[in-house]
């Protein structure tokens, strides 16, 4: 079973997220950073892999918000506040890496998933996105 993992990345008030390149599904659109879970990974385990291969940086704390379906495949998805390094575009994943007031990111007509609106909207009125969690943890 394929599952995925994303990660909404919180640094002074505002979220990262990823305009996935042209070659990738969902081209053109908004994201999480995160990727796939290989077999036999945590799927915290692999939030921190695909954040130091996309974005450069090395997860210190997360929280787990919920699991989502993109389409017929579960995104575990966390709230990410710490980390060492600086977030940059690092491979060919995202055609853009940039930094959005989680207000202006939930009314992003191109977000890949309108699931992680209510998420970015908890955010932006200063509450805990964990408050929206449902899903295991």
């Amino acid at each position: 079973m394929i599952e995925t993992v994303g990660a909404i990345m919180v640094k002074d008030g505002k979220v990262l997220l990823g305009l996935r390149a042209a070659h990738k599904s969902f081209a053109g659109r908004w994201d999480v950073i995160g990727g796939h879970v290989e077999a036999g990974e945590e799927p915290w385990q692999a939030l921190c892999g695909e954040l130091r291969e996309e974005v450069g940086v090395d997860a210190i704390a997360g929280t787990f918000i919920d699991t989502f379906s993109i389409g017929a495949v579960p995104l575990h998805l966390f709230l990410v506040s710490e980390w060492k390094g600086d977030p940059s575009r690092c491979n060919d994943e995202h055609a853009e890496v940039r930094w959005f007031d989680p207000a202006e990111a939930a009314a992003l007509l191109e977000l890949l998933s309108s699931d992680y609106r209510p998420v970015l909207v908890a955010l932006a009125r200063g509450g805990s996105a964990v408050d929206h969690a449902t899903g295991p943890g």
